[in-house]
């Protein structure tokens, strides 16, 4: 199996290449649910998984025990029952749908009701060209309250994330849940670079896992999880102004290739000042430069 393939980032894949990672079946089954692959590839990789790589115990750090192969298989049937309860038409069950128009959650909900899952499909293509649709969010609701079930979705009707309210299909404390496991994956990244994810363009600050205390307990499994895979940064805002926030996962970080143009100019010189002693501007050159690059943005869009 190409593990290397289910990273979220081409540099990073390139990079684990180069220095030759490895890891467990278990951790390679990881990789896979954090891969931005619909959710019937990730069944067909695990399967392969189980197929070509031998069992293991489930690993203990969350108190989950037996047979990863069993664990495995347990998930993804609880998966692909979820998914065709999802897609079945039911009397008492109509679909709502969201699009949303870019990764800052904007999005539209539908003026209506559906009684099946095929009906949103032909009202999203009817109402919607592919370049206006980033996600879309579909739920199943059911009017007897009794829960729902969403799936995230894309435009060609590929699912790629599911989750249940429904008392029918509830994950017990004895089933896989992947976001409970911190992944190993090394990252070429350092603090000052130009990167991009999910559309923004931003200067690395720091990763989660450059304290080195905290990396140890991750791999070790002494503490961490999914949510711990994150970096910081610094963005420039719709108004010019340098801003500063965590910029999703490490692992779907990639350079930004493109030349800086408009506001985001600015992120050179956030660069240059965050790489220290290797370049030559100073924090009061910085400032003033943020205050001619806001300047000209505001002018330019007659704020």
């Amino acid at each position: 199996m190409d593990i290397y393939s289910f990273i979220n980032s081409r540099d990073v894949a390139k990079y684990c290449r180069e220095i030759n990672k490895t890891w467990s079946p278990f951790e390679m089954a990881v990789i896979i649910n954090r891969s931005q692959c619909p959710i019937i590839e990730k069944h067909k990789a695990w399967r392969e998984l189980m197929n070509d790589y031998p069992d293991m115990p489930m690993p203990k750090n969350h108190e989950i025990y037996g047979s990863f192969h069993e664990k495995l298989k347990e998930y993804i049937d609880f998966e692909e029952r979820i998914l065709a309860c999802f897609k079945k038409p039911e009397t008492n069950a109509v679909y709502i749908y969201e699009v949303f128009r870019n990764w800052h959650n904007d999005y539209t909900r539908s003026d209506s009701v559906y009684t099946d899952f095929e009906k949103v499909i032909n009202d999203i293509h009817n109402s919607w060209e592919l370049d206006e649709v980033i996600k879309i969010k579909v739920g199943k609701i059911y009017t007897d309250n009794n829960g729902s079930i969403q799936i995230c979705m894309d435009y060609d009707g590929n699912i790629y994330w599911v989750s249940s309210c429904s008392p029918e299909f509830v994950m017990s404390d004895e089933m896989i849940n992947f976001d409970l496991y911190y992944a190993d994956i090394p990252v070429p990244f350092k603090r000052g670079d130009i990167l991009t994810a999910n559309s923004l363009v931003f200067v690395l600050n720091r990763l989660m896992c450059d304290d080195q205390r905290l990396y140890q307990k991750f791999i070790n499994g002494e503490l961490g999880d999914g949510t711990d895979m994150i970096g910081w940064g610094f963005y420039v805002d719709d108004d010019g102004i340098l801003s500063g926030n965590h910029e999703a996962n490490y692992d779907c970080f990639e350079y930004y290739r493109e030349k800086l143009e408009g506001k985001d100019r600015l992120l050179h010189y956030v660069s240059l000042y965050l790489q220290g002693e290797k370049n030559e501007i100073n924090l009061p050159a910085l400032l003033a430069m943020q205050c001619r690059i806001m300047v000209e943005h505001q002018l330019e869009n007659r704020k």
